[in-house]
């Protein structure tokens, strides 16, 4: 099973930039405000959601849980243990 960030990565990079290449996008790479408006955060959120039957609550999507992969990864992880 691939790495939670990898897929993430592999998202953005398809999915959001529309690029094949996902070495393009780090686990380090700013999001929010250079890859991710508000529409492809909400991709991001549903492609969570649907990706690791976990629920992002509306008050989980912060600048905090989604400036890099990272964090996101965090998150998911986070979700994933206590669900």
């Amino acid at each position: 099973m691939a790495k939670i960030g990898d897929r993430i990565c592999t998202f953005i990079s398809s999915e959001i930039l529309f690029e094949g290449d996902s070495s393009a996008i780090t686990e380090d790479t700013e999001l929010i405000g250079s890859v991710l408006d508000s529409l492809s955060l909400m991709q991001l959120v549903a492609f969570i959601e649907e990706e690791w039957d976990v629920v992002v609550d509306d008050e989980e999507v912060t600048a905090e849980n989604f400036r890099t992969v990272a964090d996101v990864e965090r998150l998911v992880t986070s979700k994933s243990a206590a669900g």
